[in-house]
């Protein structure tokens, strides 16, 4: 049963929205405490320069695609501007899946407070910066929130140490907006910190330190690209049992939509043929085992989004090129593995066969997929993945906001279906 309001949504169809510029909706990953996903930070990318409100476009985005849809499978951190907050569309956001975020610039004022008030009564949940919360003007947002985000850039580490406790003594829940290294991750973890967004601490290892099953991976995907045949591709899966049980229980799965079981590898590799092979492989790349029951991998995820995205990209602006929607696919896919491996791009590349296309557009961001990447990974960004501007992008591959928002949405969905397919 859908967990938002029906009978506002009743009362805002009729509400005619506020022309907005041109945007797209980022989807900035949380995790917890064991790198798993935990949710999103949304931010609106505005695809020309000029003073608008970025709760009202969430709000859009909200109706447009149906607020259960567009904020679904995990929380979303939604930014509470005056214009979300007064637009009482907000009571039929879902309220386990999301989270209203309190802008610097939000004023606490009667009216707003009224409106806070109205909302929260309805059961949304409401998130505020550290910083924020101590100081006195924006005191009476505290007793709304359910979260706290802290970010060592803006608080010292003794206003974290103090604060933090206070919030959880009350029953919030931690966020940590920053951990560049290690000992700022453990301290987090001290203090009880449960959510974690942007950039995570990761030491680079060499390719002669990778485990068995990732050399395999990285094996299978040189055949499946290259001209591995299938009995060579068999063999190559047969040298890791689990995985070829991982691979049979995932082409098992309604998601994938076969007319029949499928009981040994030969079969599968029959009945999927060498296109399906390839993206199951790729995915299976993402899989992580001995991981807690319930744990999402936001590489998988974020992977998964750039490919279905790249390619529906592919397919918008070169409608007969089949070969170049496979290509952009692809290199969505291999686009985070560095952070799988914990490698570097370019050492990972020596050891896997790829198109020039592909590998340019991995390690520099340019040639005939470069545009295509860098666009996928400002919507779906992993890690510490940088921002830039979109409207240069958008021109430079000849497409406007108002054709993309459909297809990173449907990137968005089925990512999170392929997720809940894989083991």
């Amino acid at each position: 049963m859908d967990d938002a309001t029906p009978v506002a949504e009743a009362q805002t169809q009729d509400e005619p929205s506020a022309a907005l510029p041109p945007y797209l909706i980022r989807r900035e990953p949380v995790l917890d405490q064991n790198r798993g996903l935990s949710g999103y930070i949304l931010k609106v990318l505005w695809a020309q320069p000029g003073e608008a409100d970025p709760g009202a476009a969430l709000i859009e985005a909200a109706r447009t695609h149906g607020p259960s849809n567009f904020l679904a499978y995990a929380p979303h951190w939604v930014e509470g501007t005056e214009a979300l907050i007064k637009n009482t569309f907000a009571l039929s956001l879902p309220r386990n899946r999301c989270y209203v975020e309190f802008p610097e610039t939000l004023q606490s004022t009667p009216e707003i407070i009224a409106s806070l008030q109205h909302l929260a009564h309805a059961g949304l949940k409401f998130s505020i910066r550290g910083d924020l919360a101590a100081q006195a003007q924006h005191q009476a947002f505290v007793p709304f929130c359910k979260v706290v985000r802290f970010d060592p850039r803006l608080s010292t580490k003794a206003d974290i140490f103090r604060q933090s406790g206070q919030h959880k003594q009350a029953g919030r829940l931690l966020m940590a907006v920053h951990t560049p290294d290690q000992t700022t991750l453990d301290h987090f973890l001290l203090l009880g910190f449960s959510l974690f967004q942007g950039g995570w601490p990761r030491t680079l290892v060499a390719a002669a330190a990778l485990t068995p099953r990732q050399k395999t991976l990285l094996r299978l995907i040189t055949l499946i690209m290259g001209e591995g045949e299938a009995p060579e591709i068999q063999a190559c899966l047969q040298r890791d049992p689990e995985l070829v049980k991982t691979l049979l229980d995932m082409v098992n799965t309604p998601a994938y939509g076969l007319s029949q079981p499928v009981e040994s590898l030969s079969q599968a590799i029959m009945l999927l043929g060498r296109r399906q092979l390839q993206r199951w492989i790729q995915v299976l790349m993402y899989t992580e085992s001995g991981r807690p029951a319930g744990y999402l991998s936001p590489t998988l995820i974020q992977a998964s989004a750039r490919a279905h995205f790249m390619e529906a990209l592919s397919t918008l602006r070169h409608p007969e090129q089949t070969v170049r929607a496979e290509i952009a696919f692809t290199t969505g896919m291999l686009s985070i593995m560095d952070q799988l491996f914990h490698n570097s791009m370019n050492d990972l590349l020596s050891q896997v066969q790829v198109d020039v296309p592909v590998r340019d557009a991995l390690l520099r961001r340019e040639g005939l997929l470069g545009p295509d990447l860098r666009l996928a990974t400002l919507i779906f960004p992993s890690d510490s993945d940088p921002q830039e501007d979109l409207a240069p992008l958008l021109q430079a591959l000849g497409v406007n906001a108002e054709q993309l928002a459909p297809l990173i949405q449907d990137a968005f969905v089925w990512a999170h279906s392929i997720t809940r397919a894989a083991p």
